[in-house]
């Protein structure tokens, strides 16, 4: 059972959303997918372009 702001898979965060950001991802999110969903398949996809832009900044030996 989970107690808390964690669980064994997960961890709950708060965060000030700007409105027009918020609108934004109304009018683009799937029909039925969740504001969660939205969020967690962003951070994935930002996660992945940063590493990508990091791994081409790195200098080859």
């Amino acid at each position: 059972m989970a107690t808390g702001t964690t669980n064994n898979k997960s961890r709950q965060k708060t965060a000030r959303i700007p409105l027009d950001v918020l609108e934004e991802v109304e009018l683009v999110k799937e029909e039925g997918e969740s504001d969660a969903q939205f969020i967690v398949t962003s951070m994935r996809g930002e996660i992945k372009r940063r590493q990508r832009q990091k791994k081409q900044e790195t200098p080859k030996g």
